[in-house]
């Protein structure tokens, strides 16, 4: 069974941390942007980008996620089905999201250097990703649940996760691929597993959305804009 087959973005408890990070996201775009989204699944976040008033370039490598992203006919998005780290569009954008992805491939570093190549000198790339020091991982820990900050999770296990990145390695990453780091923060605070935190009323979940700036470092999900330098090579 496919990883398309297993996981569905709008349903999972994951949709939480997608509509959140769009919500950050969008702050830093103007209407008529043009935004590479890179692991852009069925578009939950590629509506969003879409509703500011992005024009979009969502790629993907499945295509039964590419088909829903299609069927919610968003005005100005262009869907690609491709491999996010060997991609080469020979275009350049405004910004370049890399929302949840960057655990799944073998080599984040390409992954990386191919979203910088697509910015535009001053241009954004915006990661989040799975924390490692999320308070319910810290929990977890406590408890014996996992052995480190560094296992993997069951859950992460049959999700094809292949490594968890903290925040300060994603930053090392975007520093080799030539970019600086412009914000860091976090999305969602998460005390529980999904399947606990989806029990709880949806008053308490925006809560836990809000609260996050509070203590980014222990957020479900870490968010780093990184910028690629106006003096930066433009071939």
């Amino acid at each position: 069974m496919s990883y398309a087959d297993r996981y569905d973005p709008d349903e999972d408890f994951d949709r939480w941390y997608t509509t959140a990070t769009a919500r950050e996201v969008v702050r830093w775009l103007r209407p008529g942007d043009p935004v590479l989204e890179l692991g852009c699944a069925t578009g939950l976040m590629t509506a969003s980008l879409a509703g500011a008033g992005a024009v979009v370039t969502a790629v993907d490598h499945a295509p039964s996620y590419l088909e829903r992203l299609r069927a919610r006919d968003l005005p100005d998005v262009v869907a690609v089905e491709h491999d996010i780290v060997t991609i080469d569009l020979g275009a350049r954008f405004r910004h370049v999201v890399l929302a949840n992805v960057a655990h799944e491939v073998a080599d984040p570093a390409a992954l990386f250097r191919t979203a910088a190549a697509h910015l535009v000198p001053g241009g954004l790339l915006h990661v989040t990703l799975q924390n490692p020091r999320s308070i319910h991982r810290l929990v977890g820990l406590e408890l014996g649940v996992i052995g480190d900050l560094q296992e993997l999770s069951d859950r992460g296990k049959d999700l094809d996760t292949v490594q968890l990145l903290d925040a300060d390695r994603l930053a090392a990453l975007g520093r080799a691929a030539g970019l600086r780091g412009v914000h860091r923060g976090g999305i969602m605070l998460k005390p529980l597993p999904n399947d606990l935190m989806a029990a709880l009323p949806e008053a308490v979940l925006e809560g836990f959305v809000a609260a996050a700036h509070h203590l980014p470092e222990h957020a479900s999900m870490s968010y780093l804009v990184l910028e690629r330098p106006t003096g930066a090579d433009g071939g």
